[in-house]
């Protein structure tokens, strides 16, 4: 069974938009779809009325052929998490030029390069300075509270790619599909890739990653 993961991103932005995925989506032609989503969220994801990207590129994709579509995320934070966390993250904007010029530079490379660039080593290595730099500034501002709210985001977001790893390997363990694709934001992708090698190398699942 091959699962091909596809770096995304949630709001439309130039050339990431909803009908390049769908096209991708087509291209591709998977028999199942595991979506960045609590199960909780499944009904708003198939019926348009989530509102993100993703999901408006799985609509029409499954107009035309109505593949089964799995939500793989845990449950979703509370809204203190969501909060502490905004905060933080303008708290580290506002403190680092560096941060924002990086932040400021990766929404460029998407706005105008679109999927092939989520989906590269070079966003990969954006994302993965972006938050280096997010972690050097708290360290920097040295606040108590500060540092325990990035700890807990990075961790949450640890504990969310192991899960949804563990439950996409369950589902073809359960099922065998012949080709899915992981819908996934491209934060995410190289932790995620890291983390399945791990898994490869202590035996997990016969699952075909394709990065």
């Amino acid at each position: 069974m091959r699962i091909t993961l596809i770096a995304t991103v949630h709001a439309e932005s130039g050339r990431a938009n909803i009908a390049e995925l769908r096209a991708i989506l087509d291209r591709l032609a998977p028999d199942v779809i595991f979506a960045e989503i609590p199960s909780a969220f499944l009904a708003d994801y198939l019926n348009g009325s989530h509102g993100t990207l993703e999901s408006a590129a799985v609509v029409l994709y499954r107009e035309r052929r109505p593949v089964n579509v799995v939500p793989v995320d845990l449950d979703k934070p509370g809204e203190e998490f969501f909060s502490n966390s905004e905060d933080m993250f303008k708290k580290v904007a506002r403190t680092s030029t560096d941060y924002r010029r990086l932040v400021d530079q990766n929404s460029l490379d998407m706005l105008e390069l679109g999927f092939p660039y989520l989906n590269s080593d070079r966003c990969a290595q954006a994302w993965e300075g972006i938050c280096n730099e997010a972690l050097a500034t708290v360290e920097w501002i040295d606040d108590t509270k500060l540092r325990q709210t990035y700890d807990l985001w990075n961790q949450t977001n640890a504990d969310r790619e192991t899960g949804m790893i563990e439950n996409i390997e369950s589902y073809c363990i359960r099922h065998v599909p012949a080709h899915g694709v992981f819908l996934v934001g491209a934060a995410h992708r190289k932790p995620i890739m890291e983390k399945v090698r791990k898994r490869q190398v202590a035996g997990g699942p016969g699952v075909f990653w394709d990065f």
